[in-house]
């Protein structure tokens, strides 16, 4: 998880969607009444504005209206600005016609102030994609509100605290924890995650201070070269969430985020070898986590609650894909530092005997930035795997309990006792973890790539 902040762009795409089938995103459907982008001045204000073309879809969209289904080539940045909304038609494909070089020039940009509502529907979900089908071939959706952030050197939440994102300089933060940027309901995005360096990343989905008011309700994240899912402070909940194969980390916070995460689920699939230094399962920060301080306060720290969640890790290193060169191990399932809260309900975690060893047990507390806080740390968990504890490379406190969490494994921060924290159990044997039936609209074969799970 690189934290500085993160913005957008995005494209075109082209693509014939059928029942969630990618066989046919080669096939461009042009649906545009406009000209094309002759005579075009950049701004897109209605389906016949000349900026508007469905085999070229980029621009700053300043108008409120509906695209209707059909198959759309992303070839830039597509923006909406303060007070416009973009509405997509169930069964439409957006397909990023990006790669290499070119791949961080196509993203799907909601500025503060504009909406974007994208409600699909079981059969007819709405899809983002791209041509080449790898991770990294775009830089994903991107949503900026505003919502509260927590100061990240002060630990102050009071609605005064901004930031801009580190790609696009979008402005994100405000005092509106109610603020909405849309509506994402059956939407499916994949292969984002474009880099422009080691700190300035897209996501599949980055939700930059988003509030109450966003909905987010049944989505497949998938094969994403950074993060798939990232919350950047805000209030945002998001519920109906299946995550799948992440070079960094399956789901990531910072800046505060307080939301509720409900029926979530998490693979690492054992044919994704796509990997980053740092990479787990879940990831959360109070503030960012390149800061390397401790804030003053806590107390309005990042504190997410995740209830009925499942993690399946089937494979844990791999190589980077940016280098073809370095080869990590997962660091740890789920790392919580700087001031991060945690409360996780009815999960179940497996993680496979082949996999590799993650190299600092399931569960990290703190790092070199600074530890997490016990007093507001409640895990419960269902837990299926090797035992952690004394593997090579795995530090552990010594009162760890079984499969191994690493308490105090770098700095002078305080050991924490198990007895500091609210609930901390890895053998919650009556946890069944999230209701996978939810999840059939995707075709997801979780019997073949998420066994046991």
């Amino acid at each position: 998880m690189k934290k500085v902040t993160k913005m957008l762009l995005l494209a075109s795409m082209a693509a014939m969607f059928v029942a969630c089938n990618d066989s046919n995103d080669n096939i461009i459907q042009d649906t545009s009444t406009g000209g094309g982008g002759v005579g075009g001045d950049g701004y897109i204000s209605s389906l016949t504005d000349p900026d508007f073309k469905a085999t070229d879809l980029h621009g700053k969209v300043n108008g409120s209206f509906t695209i209707p289904a059909g198959t759309y080539k992303l070839t830039g940045r597509l923006i909406v600005v303060d007070g416009a909304t973009l509405t997509l038609t169930p069964g439409s494909t957006f397909t990023a016609d990006a790669s290499g070089t070119t791949a961080t020039s196509v993203s799907v940009e909601i500025m503060q102030g504009g909406k974007l509502n994208a409600v699909g529907t079981a059969s007819q979900p709405i899809v983002f994609t791209s041509s080449n089908k790898k991770p990294g071939d775009w830089l994903g959706v991107f949503l900026c509100g505003k919502s509260t952030l927590v100061n990240a050197a002060t630990g102050a939440r009071d609605g005064s605290y901004t930031q801009t994102t580190e790609i696009g300089d979008g402005l994100y933060g405000g005092n509106n924890n109610a603020d909405s940027s849309g509506d994402l309901e059956y939407v499916e995005i994949a292969y984002a995650g474009a880099r422009i360096n080691a700190t300035k990343e897209g996501n599949n989905l980055s939700l930059y201070a988003q509030g109450t008011g966003t909905i987010l309700k049944n989505l497949f994240l998938h094969d994403g070269s950074d993060d798939n899912i990232e919350f950047f402070g805000g209030t945002a909940n998001i519920e109906n969430a299946l995550v799948v194969n992440s070079a960094d980390d399956t789901f990531d916070w910072c800046l505060g985020w307080n939301g509720k995460a409900t029926n979530i689920v998490e693979v690492r699939e054992a044919t994704f070898t796509d990997i980053t230094n740092g990479s787990g399962m879940m990831e959360g920060d109070g503030g960012f986590s390149d800061l390397a301080s401790v804030p003053t306060d806590t107390s309005n720290m990042s504190n997410p609650t995740f209830t009925n969640l499942s993690v399946g890790v089937y494979n844990a290193n791999g190589v980077d894909s940016s280098n073809g060169t370095s080869a990590y191990t997962l660091r740890a399932g789920f790392t919580y530092r700087t001031g991060c809260k945690i409360t996780i309900n009815n999960a179940k975690v497996i993680w496979a005997d082949t996999a590799a060893k993650p190299v600092n047990g399931l569960i990290k507390f703190n790092d070199g930035t600074g530890p997490a806080v016990a007093a507001g740390i409640n895990i419960s968990m269902n837990y299926t795997g090797p035992n952690f504890i004394g593997q090579t490379g795995v530090t552990t406190s010594p009162d760890s309990p079984i499969p191994g969490a690493n308490y105090n494994a770098q700095g002078a921060y305080p050991a924490y006792l198990l007895t500091n924290f609210g609930q901390l159990a890895f053998n919650s044997a009556n946890n069944t973890g999230a209701d996978k039936s939810v999840f059939a609209w995707t075709a997801y074969n979780f019997a073949t790539k998420a066994p046991g799970l």
